[in-house]
């Protein structure tokens, strides 16, 4: 055999080897890695090496909450598993889902350098459809580690809600324990970091701010303030409510009180009778009451349990009044006797029968306070209750 024969043969006898040798490896190596606790495994020590990007390349993004590099790395700056020293698994729980995808999840305790335990966390691997080497499994992590989980958020009912400029899901109503005048969303995962809050309720001043998710809960309720339109409908419905009062008792017909009032009737009704005997006594003849110069205080707005979902605010309606009546005089028997057969020119007669003297009126003027509760429910302001002071006082 010539020397350039066995040559090739040593050759081709030696890359045989190295293929074999190196696909051998190969195949190791990819069958190692394809179980799912070498996936937890290698991810959780990248996550604690701080390295970010490494980690980023094991993350499962066929998932809907998929993450962008900018985002894993925002969250993973405010979970600060770097901090750690070492971890352990302490349990882990496999599972399927109703499409049949297979998934690990491995709970896990962060601890510092002498051992003692920081945090907690559940990290789940998904098995991957697409195979290595067309062989083996791959198995990537879900990046709902990240998250902040059933974050809770309590605005008044009614409310709009957007969490970066994305509207807040109906199907995040949650109702067991929540009274009827607020909404409470618990939603089920936020990014950590700060998150871009937008409140608008017709009754309130809109909220614009951020939100921390690793509060874990927010409540917006008495702390909202009153929004000057919702002031200045109760301010106009008070006013209105005042006037109908006072002219409903000049007349002394409670039947003619409006709806304005349908939710104090009783209370309204008492008043406009014992109104109407101030106006009507029988030493005078009423002729005319006015009210004017209103300045209004509003209390602290009270989120109730009633099935309405009232959402109630004191109000405190001041204002003057001025009241005018003929001082009525009844005639001696000797001014009758002289007015009999003579022209009525300086008397009237009421419908009552009662002689008044004219030319003489009284005026009463004085201030006064209606005190009144205003419940926003069904997408409007109503009076709840009422406590004006009969005049003169």
């Amino acid at each position: 055999m010539s020397v350039w024969k066995r040559v090739f043969i040593k050759t081709v006898i030696l890359a045989f080897v190295i293929v074999l040798f190196g696909g051998g490896a190969a195949g190791w190596q990819a069958y190692r890695q394809s179980t799912p606790e070498y996936a937890a495994d290698q991810y959780i020590a990248l996550l604690i090496e701080n390295s970010g990007e490494k980690a980023y390349t094991l993350l499962d993004q066929s998932e809907d909450a998929a993450m962008t590099p900018e985002e894993y790395e925002a969250a993973l700056s405010e979970k600060k598993y770097s901090l750690s020293s070492s971890y352990t698994i302490s349990g882990s729980e496999k599972r399927r889902d109703q499409s049949g995808n297979e998934y690990v999840d491995y709970r896990t305790e962060f601890k510092d350098a002498e051992g003692a335990v920081q945090m907690e966390e559940t990290f789940t691997v998904k098995k991957q459809t697409d195979l290595l080497f067309g062989v083996f499994d791959q198995w990537k992590v879900l990046s709902g580690h990240c998250m902040v989980k059933d974050f809770v958020l309590t605005v008044p009912a009614g409310a709009e809600v957007y969490l970066d400029g994305r509207k807040a899901e109906a199907s995040w109503l949650v109702r067991d324990g929540v009274l009827p005048s607020y909404d409470c969303y618990q939603i089920p995962s936020l990014l950590p970091g700060r998150i871009s809050l937008s409140i608008r309720h017709p009754a309130f001043d809109s909220v614009n701010g951020t939100l921390d998710p690793l509060d874990g809960n927010a409540e917006y309720g008495e702390k909202m303030t009153l929004g000057q339109a919702a002031q200045d409908v109760c301010k106009e419905l008070g006013i209105k409510a005042l006037k109908q009062l006072y002219s409903c008792a000049a007349r002394e017909k409670t039947e003619d009180l409006e709806e304005l009032l349908a939710e104090c009737s009783d209370a309204a009704t008492a008043f406009v009778e014992a109104q109407g005997q101030e106006f009507h006594k029988d030493s005078a003849v009423f002729k005319s009451a006015g009210i004017t110069d209103f300045a209004v205080q509003f209390g602290t707005p009270a989120f109730t349990g009633e099935a309405t979902g009232a959402i109630t605010v004191p109000v405190k309606l001041s204002y003057r009044y001025i009241m005018r009546e003929n001082v009525s005089s009844e005639p001696s028997e000797e001014e009758q006797g002289d007015e009999e057969g003579t022209e009525e020119t300086d008397t009237e007669r009421p419908e009552n029968g009662n002689v008044v003297q004219e030319g003489e009126t009284r005026v009463m003027s004085g201030d006064n306070n209606a005190e009144f509760v205003m419940a926003w429910h069904h997408g409007a302001w109503h009076i709840a209750s009422m406590e004006v002071p009969v005049i003169p006082n």
